[in-house]
């Protein structure tokens, strides 16, 4: 007959393998009711995405975003552990790139061009050139448009307390190609970087008003402004 310490060691280990293969399966869920505004807030969490449906309070409507961890408002620039950040990051806008697939946020806001082409060389003198495509029609050319690299600048909401490379590219346009380039006469851009490699871009007419739009309430307007692109071949999430 088995001693009761052997028995009781037995029992204990068989407990903590049922927890353990209890634990960590499957989507999980949580529901949010602030007390101020009665609007619930359902997250289910899947597969390292996150799936958002909000369900005002009645009469105002409801909707429903999914995008994964990352892709709007972290204020962050990933840039892949193995990989240096490059010293002149606005010198990565080249490629062509599309709407983030995984992103509901990016892919239907209105404002996001639903294709981008862009041109830089580090040649003196010469013009980063940006196309912009329509969002609905990925072959409709809306301009093509000549910029100028004028500086970087901090975010306002997230730097330099949440994230040290919370900072955009801006540049200034100086030449009109073709089309109507008049409403990107500035463009901000978190260039073209990390693993898998995408980018964030915001642009207008106010280098200071486009910066403060980091500092808008979230809203059913796709506010603040995070579009996120990437890699043209990608199917996938890029961020």
């Amino acid at each position: 007959m088995k001693s009761t310490p052997f028995l009781l060691s037995c029992l204990l280990f068989l407990s903590a393998l049922a927890l353990s293969i209890g634990c960590g399966q499957g989507p999980s869920a949580d529901t949010h009711t602030p007390a101020s505004t009665g609007e619930s807030h359902t997250h289910t969490h899947e597969s390292g995405n996150e799936n958002h449906t909000h369900t005002p309070a009645p009469g105002t409507g409801s909707h429903s975003h999914s995008h994964a961890p990352g892709e709007r408002g972290d204020g962050h620039s990933h840039y892949h552990d193995a990989v240096e950040r490059p010293p002149f990051t606005y010198l990565t806008m080249n490629g062509e790139f599309h709407l983030n697939p995984g992103d509901s946020m990016s892919q239907n806001d209105p404002r996001n061009p639903g294709r981008l082409i862009l041109t830089t060389s580090s040649d003196k003198g010469s013009l980063t050139k940006m196309t912009f495509f329509d969002h609905s029609d990925v072959e409709k050319q809306l301009a093509e448009c000549g910029y100028h690299f004028i500086g970087s600048r901090p975010d306002p909401h997230y730097y330099p307390e949440q994230s040290k490379t919370s900072i955009w590219d801006v540049f200034e346009k100086v030449e009109d190609f073709s089309g109507d380039c008049s409403k990107y006469k500035y463009v901000l851009s978190r260039s073209p970087h990390g693993d898998p490699i995408h980018m964030h871009l915001r642009y207008g007419d106010d280098v200071e008003r486009i910066l403060a739009m980091s500092n808008d309430a979230e809203d059913d307007q796709f506010n603040p402004w995070w579009a996120t692109y990437c890699d043209i071949n990608r199917t996938t999430a890029c961020d």
